[in-house]
């Protein structure tokens, strides 16, 4: 089928990219033109494992093009798939102009057309945002198509978006009406997963629920963490423990001990759902406590490493999570910034980071931040090391040999990670709940 996809950030570029991969000829448009530059040579717009050679591969078949003129996108197309972003407001709340603005646009140009394109909308936003464009949409029609509006979520983690695109857990549509439905049952063909054909309020809060419980996953690892090190016990194996039980205790994804949640989704989702909470008069005391519990993990982190005194820290690792470039709402940016206001010199080691412009809604967010990232950010890590007293590791890096670094007396290590191979390093090393 031909398709278009609006919005090529991550979720769009993935999404165009693996349904190349599936036969599809794919349009992608962005009003960005360097995003569009980028898949239109063959590149990929962000870091995302796999992707850089899928956008390739697929530019020279000819599956993929990409276009500013959203317009051009959607002549012949089949169905659009619409990716655009849907930020936090100020208060929390989802801000739905992009995604409203586009609807309507391509409202406009099926009744242009005569043909009722279905729109499948991966974006994320609450029921009610949805019901409001839906009724908007309705009123745009008057009658003369079906809304064709379908909301479709996406449940693809950065760092493994392909590989959780082509293996996905569940497949979820949220049908208004019967139109569309042919289209959705052809989309994926050859994928094995459970399909769930629902209404798109249901659709919509099923994104919600899940990112909700991520982030309660990691703050609850996190909290029975924290009492662990005060008693003295390695919460690791106590964790393992507790996930034995897949019968009443899920899996083990999330449920480790590890450094603070972040990135673009958890801390958003969140903040929609408890911003909804306290507009309806419905108490959710627990959500709307784990943005505190979160941020408590950054101070006492920060705290921790003041209490020794150090004057230097080396940060191995600031984006939010290990093969990603995203820098949005990062626990690192935010304890690097702690730091920093406490007269603490911080250099940074993160190649993915230092690779990239220093532009878009992420890199603004570090830079909010860390005016100074440009300063601090290396990509020579036995530089960093050699200006650095206490180094904070968050993640491993391939091809970094810790034994092999230039480790001299007085340098200390705090491990936020748990699972690194760090024999070898005679330097002292404190756990983060360990």
């Amino acid at each position: 089928m031909k398709i278009a996809v609006y919005g090529l950030g991550y979720v769009g570029s993935t999404t165009m990219a693996c349904l190349a991969e599936m036969g599809h000829e794919m349009v992608g448009t962005d009003p960005n033109p360097g995003k569009v530059e980028l898949i239109n040579a063959g590149k990929s717009p962000m870091v995302e494992p796999g992707l850089p050679e899928m956008l390739h591969k697929h530019r020279a078949t000819g599956r993929i093009r990409a276009t500013t003129d959203g317009r051009e996108a959607f002549k012949d197309v089949d169905a659009c798939l619409l990716c655009v972003g849907t930020p936090p407001a100020a208060d929390g709340f989802v801000d739905q102009r992009v995604l409203e603005k586009v609807v309507l646009e391509i409202a406009d140009l099926r009744l242009e057309s005569g043909r009722t394109c279905p729109m499948l909308v991966r974006s994320t936003a609450l029921p009610v945002v949805h019901q409001d464009i839906l009724a908007k949409l309705e009123e745009r029609l008057a009658g003369r198509q079906s809304p064709a509006y379908v909301v479709h979520p996406e449940f693809l983690r950065e760092g493994n978006a392909i590989e959780d695109f082509f293996h996905p857990s569940k497949i979820v549509f949220g049908c208004s009406g019967s139109c569309g439905r042919q289209f959705c049952e052809s989309l994926y063909p050859g994928i094995e997963a459970p399909v769930v054909f629902t209404d798109p309020l249901t659709a919509a809060v099923a994104k919600y629920a899940d990112n909700c419980f991520h982030a309660v996953k990691v703050t609850f690892a996190n909290e029975i963490g924290a009492l662990c090190k005060s008693m003295g016990v390695d919460s690791r194996p106590v964790m393992d423990v507790f996930c034995l039980d897949t019968k009443l205790n899920i899996s083990p994804v999330y449920f480790k001990p590890g450094f603070a949640y972040g990135g673009s989704c958890l801390g958003k989702d969140l903040a929609a759902m408890n911003t909804y909470g306290r507009r309806a008069g419905v108490k959710v005391p627990m959500l709307a406590h784990v943005e505190e519990s979160n941020l408590a993990q950054i101070r006492a982190v920060a705290e921790r490493i003041m209490a020794t005194g150090t004057k230097s820290v080396g940060l191995f690792g600031l984006a939010f999570k290990e093969r990603t470039d995203d820098l949005r709402d990062s626990p690192l940016v935010i304890l690097g910034s702690l730091l920093d206001k406490a007269g603490v010199q911080i250099r940074i080691y993160d190649p993915a980071i230092y690779a990239v412009a220093y532009s878009g809604s992420h890199m603004a967010y570090a830079l909010e931040h860390l005016p100074d990232l440009r300063r601090m950010i290396s990509d020579n890590a036995p530089k960093v090391i050699g200006e650095s007293d206490t180094i904070v590791i968050s993640r491993s890096f391939p091809g970094l040999a810790w034994r092999d670094l230039p480790w001299r007396a007085g340098h200390s290590i705090m491990d936020l990670n748990g699972r690194l191979d760090l024999a070898g390093v005679d330097v002292p090393v404190t756990g983060l709940y360990w």
